[in-house]
């Protein structure tokens, strides 16, 4: 099924997050580990898996207590020091973005276009990624939850467009993009 999910051509930079029925990114975790399950899991495997680079945020790393991608390299924006990160990401694959030099989550996918022409996965929290969505039109995100109100009450919380939706196994897929 996810084989017919066309991210040829101007797919060079992709999005996902998944959320619960209410819409929220979060499950009773704390993390969205608990949300979406082994489709959701597979979901992202698969967006990583043509990823040369998975980009998300200090916070999310944090928060979701990352681990190295087992099959792209792992750029985290953030205004802190390495040291702030989980222990299994203070190593010198991690590449940190924005620790330096302020930027903006769309400057940060744009340094890393400059610097790699292999495709983006990015794995942001829903700011971030509502941010990203408005500054920059090359992002195909997906919005994914086990429960068909959950990417519909995402996308009016964080005022997105949507622009198609398909069903893989257990989950409502939701294509979005942001109002510029």
């Amino acid at each position: 099924m996810l084989e017919s999910l066309d991210l040829s051509g101007d797919a060079q930079i992709t999005a996902s997050i998944v959320v619960d029925e209410s819409g929220s990114h979060t499950g009773p975790d704390g993390t969205s580990k608990s949300l979406g399950g082994e489709s959701d899991f597979e979901l992202l495997m698969f967006f990583r898996k043509r990823a040369g680079t998975v980009l998300t945020t200090g916070l999310t790393a944090r928060s979701e207590d990352y681990s190295l991608p087992s099959s792209s390299a792992l750029a985290i924006l953030t205004r802190s020091a390495i040291e702030t990160l989980p222990k299994d990401l203070q190593v010198e694959q991690v590449r940190l973005i924005g620790n330096e030099t302020l930027l903006t989550p769309g400057e940060a996918v744009q340094e890393l276009l400059t610097s790699s022409s292999t495709p983006i996965h990015i794995e942001f929290g829903p700011t971030a990624l509502s941010e990203t969505l408005r500054s920059r039109t090359d992002v195909r995100a997906f919005i994914s939850s086990e429960f068909p109100a959950g990417a519909a009450t995402f996308i009016s919380k964080w005022d997105l467009l949507q622009v198609g939706t398909f069903r893989f196994k257990n989950l409502y897929v939701t294509e979005v993009s942001g109002r510029v």
